[in-house]
């Protein structure tokens, strides 16, 4: 948040390339200690369903510790959401879709969009998918590379990936924001700047759903493939694809659900006539009277079940549950 109004508020970008730097170190001192603890205590297990090691609860202590746990985790779960379409759905006259209505016009808007807010919809959903497509390229390419011998330079790697999950995404956009402002990558005013963000904030989802699959590979099935006169290419075609296809469209629907909800680089980005859902919540939150906040509410509902049905699409795809993210 600091670095966020050292930027758009204060307009102090020393202080803000400061904070950046610090939050960046203290990341980078983490995951450092991280891959030495798992240097030394990492083994090798053989991915399994959990349903083979899932146990059933024995005697009514356990019932009833089960049952207690699934009624608070249901409860902290499911509240906030009812209520956030309660919100939504009850308007100055009652229970409807007033503010939902509202959104199809900028007018309505109280001066906060140049387009009509229901645009952001439509922006968020094609930023998502262009952000998956990157995100399946450089986190799909990252995680071959890092299937090789394990050596100090592959450790580094992994390490490096991980980053934009330690570093705010707020330092991520602001990085974006500085480092492609000069040609010949002045991408400021390209809209190609927002999913590329955002991609990057899904790089390490599509990484580690995709290493575990790629590890599990028998490395003889490719030699066999190549033995029989298999090009790099085809090996890769009729041996990698058919195995890892599952887990490519489950980093796939990760990489989409997290785009379409990213919002701390997004924020410093996005153009004002082309916002993002959180973005547009955000500013309709900014401003105050009924009506407004009503369509803050609105387009929640409606982030809140895009998102929904891609990780409801995600889990039919996923019917082999080994090797859970």
């Amino acid at each position: 948040m600091a670095i966020y109004r050292e930027t758009a508020q204060l307009l102090d970008l020393s202080a803000a390339a400061v904070l950046t730097l610090v939050q960046f170190a203290a990341v980078a001192a983490v995951l450092a200690l991280h891959a030495w603890t798992v240097r030394r205590r990492e083994s090798a297990l053989r991915l399994v369903d959990p349903g083979r090691t899932a146990r059933r609860p024995k005697g009514p202590a356990q019932w009833a510790l089960l049952w207690g746990v699934l009624t608070v985790v249901a409860l902290l779960i499911v509240t906030p959401l009812a209520v956030l379409v309660e919100r939504s759905l009850n308007g100055p006259d009652g229970y409807g879709f007033t503010y939902y209505e509202a959104l199809r016009s900028a007018a309505d808007s109280g001066g906060t969009f140049f387009v009509a807010p229901m645009e952001a919809v439509g922006n968020s959903l094609w930023y998502a998918a262009v952000a998956t497509v990157f995100a399946l390229v450089v986190g799909g390419l990252a995680a071959a590379a890092l299937t090789r011998k394990a050596g100090r330079l592959v450790r580094g790697f992994d390490a490096l990936l991980m980053l934009p999950l330690g570093t705010s995404a707020v330092t991520v956009g602001f990085g974006f924001l500085i480092a492609l402002d000069e040609p010949p990558l002045d991408l400021r005013a390209s809209w190609v700047l927002v999913p590329l963000a955002q991609a990057l904030v899904g790089v390490p989802f599509v990484v580690r759903t995709m290493l575990p699959v790629l590890r599990a590979v028998d490395h003889r099935l490719r030699e066999a493939a190549a033995v029989l006169g298999a090009s790099p290419w085809r090996v890769w075609r009729e041996v990698d694809l058919p195995l890892v296809g599952r887990a490519v469209a489950v980093a796939a629907g990760f990489a989409f659900a997290v785009s379409l909800g990213e919002f701390g680089a997004t924020v410093f980005i996005a153009r004002p006539d082309h916002p993002t859902l959180p973005v547009a919540i955000a500013r309709f939150l900014g401003r105050a009277g009924q009506l407004t906040y009503g369509q803050a509410m609105a387009l929640s509902t409606i982030l809140m079940l895009v998102c929904a049905g891609s990780l409801l699409a995600l889990e039919r795809i996923r019917t082999d549950r080994s090797g859970e993210f």
